[in-house]
């Protein structure tokens, strides 16, 4: 029992050695593949778009007006027909 866990701490150390080691080389020897990607993308959104060219939402409510309520109550005045 005693060469079975001899052997299992063993294989332990040699495979965080090498999950190690792996770790080391991307995190202080390999390029970043995403570091290109955000300059490139981010630039060209900014260019593209100007103040003129948007279109803005009023918060406030419109009040509707006297046509609009009576479309409103007409269109209703027909479903209620379509559905008998």
């Amino acid at each position: 029992m005693k060469k079975f866990f001899k052997f299992l701490g063993s294989a332990a150390l040699v495979c965080g050695t090498i999950a190690g080691g792996i770790f080391a080389y991307k995190k202080f020897f390999a390029a970043d593949p995403f570091d290109d990607d955000l300059d490139d993308d981010l630039d060209d959104d900014l260019e593209e778009a100007e103040a003129s060219e948007r279109g803005y939402v009023s918060l406030s409510p419109v009040e509707d007006t006297a046509e609009e309520a009576e479309n409103e109550e007409e269109k209703a005045a027909e479903e209620e027909t379509v559905e008998e």
